[in-house]
């Protein structure tokens, strides 16, 4: 697959993905709109406590089936044994969950354990048939998977709560929209049972023996700062804090498309030995990685507060979070590209020890800054995490492919966002900070449509990616 071809399978997953951002983002604005911080703190612990679920019975087995179902055999039989051993891993979680409910209901404010075992097990399967899509190479399906999921828990959202169910109401259309993604992964997907084989079991398993703390760390990395700051601080506080945490996500989309779209192809072209087309694809996503995170951490940090307090004045507090945490998505959307080749070039060992180091450091970073400084130092703790996990993985990628990074565009894009960045201080300057909506909404169109036009004019390959892939969808 070539490189534009990538870019082209990477725009239709980053679109799907835009959906599903949309969606929770708008989510999360209807929360903090139509309930309160405590309510949007108390869904932010509901939901950390079902991803650690996940994470204690996922240990590495989507991760091992998205590999072994790209490599084209025996599909249907690595799938159905990826949901057998999930499922038996599953049943005595969730037994232990009940039996802790008086300890969550504690920890939480709220008696959720209930809602946490159906909402796990939903979203349990909802991740395997991802990955079985995304090991058929069919990313774009994944993302419109997951965009049910988003539209249908914010409609059941609107309706719930609106109709006077309250934080009940949250649970319920969180259940609904993973109900409704499962139905719409059935209809997409070409997987069917097959009988596995004791061959296929260990298969997965030599895999995931290395690939669950990858697992692990992909949640680990969202919610150890929302599990910590539960310890410490107050669901309103939380609920600031997930908002500004949910703001930045977008600007990591481009950046998750790609690599999920790099994954399978690298690990097919690897697999048949075509290590300069992987050198090729790397160097060629990296370049486009940042188009997105290096205009957002920029214009992120100038309108961090003003971007905050579109959602409500209270909201404001949390700039300073918001700010720290683009740095970690920049960071991130890098080292999602090269831990992404790490493993499709079948090393799963190297990674293994990147994100052990990142899960100690990541855990240990946020209990002493947060009981040290506040809720501002989760913020720091994850940024300085994710610093040393992209040094990780960036000194593990050039042990295993020589590869070069391509400065040349990425200077363009800096140069690009810092005009921005000129444009949005003049404004500031010469009329008044953003203090109302209207105005940061403004503030905020303006500075992305200077943006785009500097990167159109700098960069003439986006220009001919784009113009290319324009023309492919009207004309064939």
């Amino acid at each position: 697959m070539s490189y534009r071809r990538i870019l082209r399978s990477s725009i239709g997953t980053f679109a799907t993905r835009i959906g599903l951002s949309v969606t929770v983002f708008a989510g999360t604005f209807y929360l903090a709109w139509a309930t309160s911080a405590w309510v949007l703190g108390v869904f932010s612990l509901f939901a950390a406590l079902v991803r650690v679920v996940d994470i204690v019975t996922n240990v590495g087995m989507n991760e091992a089936a998205k590999k072994r179902i790209s490599e084209g055999t025996d599909q249907g039989a690595y799938f159905t044994a990826t949901i057998l051993v999930r499922a038996a891993l599953f049943v005595p979680i969730a037994v232990t969950v009940y039996g802790l409910s008086g300890t969550i209901e504690a920890y939480v404010g709220y008696d959720i354990a209930h809602y946490i075992i159906a909402g796990a097990g939903c979203y349990l399967l909802r991740r395997v048939l991802e990955s079985g899509l995304i090991g058929q190479k069919r990313v774009a399906r994944a993302g419109l998977v997951q965009f049910l999921y988003g539209i249908v828990h914010l409609l059941s959202w609107v309706v719930l709560i609106s109709s006077g169910f309250g934080v009940e109401g949250v649970f319920i259309g969180y259940l609904f929209g993973q109900i409704a993604a499962l139905v719409g992964g059935l209809a997409l997907t070409s997987l069917r049972p097959a009988r596995p084989s004791k061959r296929h079991f260990w298969s997965l398993f030599e895999y995931a023996k290395f690939g669950w703390i990858g697992a692990m760390t992909t949640q680990m990395w969202v919610w150890t700062d929302t599990l910590v700051l539960g310890l410490f601080v107050t669901p309103e506080l939380i609920g600031v804090y997930e908002l500004a945490w949910r703001a930045t996500g977008v600007l990591f989309l481009l950046a998750s498309a790609i690599g999920s779209t790099l994954f399978a192809n690298v690990s097919e072209l690897a697999a048949d030995g075509a290590r300069d087309r992987v050198t090729e694809l790397l160097e060629r996503s990296l370049a486009f990685t940042g188009v997105l995170a290096i205009p957002g951490a920029i214009g992120g940090a100038l309108l961090a507060p003003s971007l905050l307090g579109l959602f409500g004045p209270v909201y404001r507090v949390g700039g300073t979070v918001m700010t720290l945490l683009i740095v970690a998505r920049v960071f991130h959307s890098y080292e999602v590209i090269l831990s992404k080749l790490i493993n499709a070039l079948d090393r799963p060992d190297l990674t293994f020890r990147t994100n052990s180091l990142f899960i100690l450091c990541n855990l240990g970073l946020n209990v002493l800054a947060i009981w040290a400084i506040g809720w501002t130092g989760g913020a720091i703790a994850t940024m300085s995490a994710m610093i040393l996990k992209f040094g990780l993985s960036y000194r593990y990628s050039r042990s295993l492919l020589s590869y070069s990074i391509p400065i040349k565009t990425i200077g363009r894009e800096v140069v690009a966002a810092g005009v921005m960045g000129v444009v949005l201080v003049g404004m500031v300057l010469t009329f008044s900070p953003a203090t109302d909506p209207l105005m940061t909404t403004t503030y905020v169109t303006i500075g992305g449509v200077v943006y785009a036009v500097a990167l159109w004019t700098l960069i003439g390959e986006l220009r001919t990616i784009v113009l290319r892939f324009v023309g492919s969808q009207v004309f064939e």
